[in-house]
């Protein structure tokens, strides 16, 4: 008899496993420390905090809406539908940025430690 709740504890623990991240998001997966997504007028994350000399990647997935990423004092991406957009922070500080086609609702910053 004991056998049957054992199995049952590993039938249950198997399909939570199965279930995988229960958030609902569903603009890909989590972008990694170094990377935000630009989607249909958002930047995900909006900010991202980084060690002095990281590079970060600005990835395009918003189908054919333009979108671009200009930091204040420079510098800017393209406008563009997909690709990707590099820039190094090399000294500490807060970085702000927008999409300048769809102004301050899209949004974000980097911040240098």
């Amino acid at each position: 008899m004991i056998r049957v709740p054992r199995i049952l504890l590993a039938i249950a623990v198997l399909a939570l496993a199965a279930c995988g991240d229960a958030t609902g998001n569903d603009d890909g997966p989590d972008p990694v420390d170094n990377e935000v997504r630009v989607g249909n007028n958002f930047f995900s994350p909006a900010s991202r905090t980084v060690a002095a000399g990281t590079t970060v990647t600005w990835t395009w997935n918003a189908g054919s809406v333009m979108h671009n990423v200009t930091f204040t004092g420079g510098p800017a991406s393209p406008n563009q539908t997909s690709g990707t957009f590099q820039r190094t922070f090399s000294s500490a500080g807060t970085f702000a940025y927008t999409c300048t086609i769809h102004g301050a609702s899209m949004s974000g910053s980097v911040t240098v430690q």
